[in-house]
């Protein structure tokens, strides 16, 4: 073995030891201490205060800190405070964002209550989503969790040390999808780790998806960024950036497996301004589907509003409402496994609706100088928007009339000899402007001399 394979090697153990310290097997012997870190002006009764369950333990710091002048702390000294004497906060998580069909279930796995955005969520809580439904968690360290649809939970630990930043989460998925991104974890007794039928994960700042099975609880796990830690009947594997591993109830972990490469979307306008709304991408060596979502940004968080397996390389939606969206593919490989993202972010503006265009009509042919144009009436307008150029880009403007009142849906213009092309948006009332209507042409002829 050459000498950059063995510290390759050692440093991966370090980091498995590192990450599965508090998996079961894995107690540390020593008690765990926070350490705190002593600024201008602090006292060592204000920090027992701010961070210990009970204040009067000042003085046990001082004494197990050596400090000789509780009041006179030098700044950037570290106070060591025990785990078990730290302040703990409610034990929650919060429901930040809600999309669809979401209920708490009772201990027999009855829906008992609907999940809302802004709900809060207790230890022991079990959550399930419905079809086209997810939920974003978000947990006391600020790491998230997006649970994807006709998914099922269980919150099993929720503990967070106060004003460290420590938190101690723990979550069963029993089937379906989870998307996390978790916040680096620091401290003696900060965990994120994830259990399910198959594996248990642990994970000290990282994003990562997994996908169990409802039918036997198989698990896969993909990782996005960061190092994750897999545990399954007595075997361990570390999970690095761009790997996944299928793992099997009653089975030991194989190897990671690397992951699919991002495919390549065909490129199309930022500017979705009719539909339906149409992508592409290239076909991806090894995918045997694409796993095809969009995602809408509400409440600053994000909800996935389409979750498809596909066997194509496009995809179209012929119905969205107005608003900033972003396109995910990904590839899915023979084990199911699901590689990198490629991502598009786009914006629908389809409305107010422009109107039909009448006269001139496409393409016609006249001699006359003065030259009407005329439009119907459009749903949600008050008035128009009008322009005549001289390319169909409408980089050489020839007339711009930013507001014409929509009882008149008409305009008049002399224009000399030449090919034009022209076109009318929808105002509304509130003087929102829609996208321009398809473009007519037209071409003026000079009259023909005596």
């Amino acid at each position: 073995m050459s000498a950059s394979s063995m510290v390759k090697r050692a440093i991966n153990g370090s980091l498995l030891a590192c990450l599965l310290i508090a998996a079961p097997g894995h107690a540390q012997k020593t008690e765990p201490v926070w350490g705190y870190k002593v600024r201008p002006g602090d006292r060592l009764i204000d920090i027992a205060k701010s961070y210990q369950k009970n204040p009067d333990d000042w003085k046990k710091l001082q004494q197990s800190n050596t400090v000789p002048d509780p009041k006179l702390l030098q700044p950037g000294k570290q106070i060591n405070i025990p785990v078990a004497d730290l302040k703990q906060g409610d034990p929650f998580a919060a429901a930040v964002l809600v999309h669809g069909e979401v209920q708490r279930l009772d201990k027999s796995g009855q829906p008992v209550a609907k999940v809302v955005s802004g709900d809060v969520l207790k230890m022991g809580d079990t959550i399930q989503t419905g079809a086209r439904s997810t939920l974003t968690v978000r947990f006391a360290d600020d790491s998230r969790m997006l649970v994807t649809e006709k998914s099922k939970i269980t919150l099993s630990s929720l503990v967070n040390y106060g004003k460290t930043g420590m938190a101690d989460t723990k979550v069963q998925v029993h089937q379906g999808g989870t998307d996390s991104q978790v916040s680096p974890q620091k401290g003696p007794v900060a965990r994120y780790e994830i259990s399910t039928p198959a594996l248990n994960l642990a994970v000290r700042g990282t994003g990562f998806r997994i996908q169990v099975d409802e039918g036997n609880g198989a698990t896969r796990t993909e990782v996005v960024e960061g190092l994750v830690a897999g545990e399954s009947q007595g075997s361990q594997a570390m999970i690095a950036a761009g790997f996944g591993i299928l793992a099997e109830p009653g089975k030991a972990l194989g190897q990671p497996t690397r992951l699919l490469n991002a495919p390549v979307l065909s490129e199309t306008s930022n500017l979705v301004k009719k539909l339906p709304a149409r992508f592409e991408w290239t076909q991806l060596a090894g995918a045997l589907r694409y796993r095809v979502q969009m995602l809408a940004v509400v409440q600053g968080n994000d909800a996935i509003i389409v979750d498809e397996v596909s066997d194509n390389n496009k995809a179209q939606w012929d119905e969205l409402p107005d608003g900033d969206y972003r396109l995910r593919v990904r590839g899915i490989d023979a084990s199911g496994l699901e590689g990198a993202n490629a991502t598009k972010a786009f914006t629908v503006k389809t409305r107010p609706e422009p109107p039909e265009l009448s006269l001139p009509k496409n393409e016609h042919r006249s001699v006359d100088e003065k030259v009407v144009f005329r439009w119907s009436v459009a749903p949600q307008a008050q008035d128009y928007r009008f322009q005549l150029a001289e390319d169909a880009e409408f980089k050489n403007l020839v007339a711009a009339v930013p507001r014409i009142a929509g009882s008149n849906r008409a305009v008049l213009f002399a224009v000399p000899a030449g090919q034009y092309y022209w076109r009318v948006a929808s105002i509304t009332s509130t003087g929102d402007v829609g996208p321009f209507s398809d473009a007519f042409t037209f071409t003026r002829s000079a009259a023909a001399t005596q």
